[in-house]
Parts: C-alpha cells; sequence; structure tokens
C-alpha cells in the first residue's frame, strides 16, 4: 500500500484529498500514466507525484511503465539481499507493493527469480558473494569521492545494515576508503 501519510506532511487534508481526486481522474483519462505526467498536470515535485503513481497503482490498477532503473534496483536488491521477498522489494526501493509486484514480474521474464506458489520468489543463479559486494562497493565509492559508510551502502546495495557495516569496515581497512562521520564507538 502507498504511503499516503506522507502527503500530509505539508500539505492540509483538504488539499491532499484534491490531488487525489484530480489524480485519479487523470488515470481514468489516461491509459498508461506516469510520474511526469502527475507532476505536469498536478503541479507537485518528484516525490509527492512517485506517493500518488504508487496510489493510483494500488487503488485504480493504473497502468505504468517500469523503468530500467528500477529494474536494475530489484535485480541489485534480489541478488544482494540475504532473504529477498516482494514486501522487502518495495521498501528498498522505496515504491509500492503493487510496482514491486511488476518489477518482479520484469524480472521473471528476465530469468532472474523464480515466482514459487506461495508468492514468494526464489534467485535462478547465484547470491553475491562478498567479492561481488566489494566490486559494487567501488563503483559507489567512486561515485561519492571515496566514502563507504553504512548507510550509503545501504541504500545503493540494498543489503542489511549488517552487511553493509562489515563492507564499510573492510573498505576502510583494505582499500582505503574512508566513512564521512564515523561513530566513536565503532573505531
Amino acid at each position: 500500500m502507498a504511503n499516503i501519510n506522507r502527503l500530509y506532511r505539508y500539505r492540509q487534508p483538504e488539499e491532499v484529498l484534491l490531488l487525489l481526486a484530480r489524480a485519479a481522474s487523470l488515470a481514468k483519462q489516461k491509459t498508461d500514466i506516469h510520474r511526469v505526467d502527475l507532476q505536469s498536470e498536478l503541479g507537485v515535485g518528484y516525490e509527492d507525484s512517485v506517493i500518488i503513481l504508487d496510489w493510483l497503482v494500488d487503488q485504480y490498477d493504473a497502468d505504468t511503465k517500469i523503468s530500467n532503473h528500477a529494474v536494475r534496483s530489484g535485480r541489485a536488491y534480489v541478488l544482494n539481499a540475504p532473504f529477498p521477498s516482494l514486501a522487502g522489494m518495495a521498501e528498498a526501493l522505496r515504491m509500492g507493493e503493487q510496482r514491486a509486484q511488476k518489477v518482479m514480474q520484469v524480472l521473471v521474464e528476465r530469468n532472474i527469480i523464480r515466482i514459487k506458489e506461495d508468492y514468494t520468489f526464489e534467485r535462478v543463479g547465484r547470491m553475491s558473494s562478498f567479492d561481488d559486494l566489494v566490486g559494487q562497493m567501488k563503483v559507489v565509492a567512486r561515485k561519492y569521492r571515496n566514502r563507504c559508510e553504512p548507510m550509503l551502502l545501504v541504500r545503493f546495495l540494498y543489503v542489511d545494515p549488517t552487511t553493509a557495516l562489515r563492507l564499510a569496515q573492510y573498505g576502510e581497512e583494505h582499500l582505503g576508503l574512508r566513512w564521512k562521520d564515523r561513530p566513536s564507538e565503532l573505531m
């Protein structure tokens, strides 16, 4: 379910209801709706448009295109998470479960995962090894000026916090990477 409560942070309830009503009428007019359509028609920003798009997909079964970025992120989540799940994918990719299910269907078509009869899924190939994760960490570190703090790795590699901490410590000790702010208890 889309987290509509986040819309109420900076908007009045009447304004949120009006936005959702306008989005629902837009979804009825257009068969294939995109985030950019919502931004231009409703005059909202990126985060609000993503929340509204998830709500439309969940409530009105609106058709939406799954971006290549979402598919790549879903693939990274499936390969890097120790126990991947649909709810975990939705949370890690910051999208609603219906859109996460569409990402999951694309991953099935690309033969990365297999859906079981209880709607869980399993990897077709092997899980990422520690060496694979170190290679992915090097790419993130290059992009972020040799930084390797755990929360950055959780956000971009879709790994659990314990694995991210181990990777960050390895990166600092063996690869010369650094943390932006390292807590004193982890020294």
